[in-house]
């Protein structure tokens, strides 16, 4: 199912309950290119143009949307990346490494963003776009 395929089955209750929250989760590289994202990040960045225009048309509605961008592996999920005793640990990405992030954290963020609803968007772990 896309984004909006989920949405437009939600949101009309949400709407006329006159609250609601659309949190989606994506990659880093749907904020900033990335080699050997060409695939995944060019349709996170769609998505992600899409909750932000969302976000937007729902002001005032009680009905908030908004989104994670995960700039790391998660721990203790099918991606996270293999122990450095590994012989291809540092293959996966031609050497690059990425922070391991805890999904307890993800979780407290999305609490946050559901119960504050100011931010439409946020990094995790927090960074500037000059650390990639």
């Amino acid at each position: 199912m896309t984004p909006v395929e989920v949405v437009r089955a939600v949101l009309p209750e949400m709407l006329e309950r006159g609250d609601g929250a659309i949190l989606f989760t994506h990659g880093f590289s749907a904020m900033m290119p990335a080699p050997h994202f060409s695939g995944p990040g060019p349709v996170m960045s769609a998505a992600r143009n899409y909750l932000h225009s969302l976000n937007g048309e729902l002001a005032g509605t009680g009905v908030y949307a908004g989104t994670i961008n995960v700039a790391g592996a998660i721990a203790r999920s099918e991606n996270e990346p293999p122990k450095p005793e590994a012989a291809d640990a540092e293959t996966a990405f031609e050497g690059a490494t990425f922070p391991t992030i805890d999904p307890d954290d993800i979780a407290a963020q999305y609490w946050a963003m559901y119960t504050d609803r100011q931010q439409v968007e946020t990094v995790i772990p927090q960074m500037s776009f000059g650390q990639y």
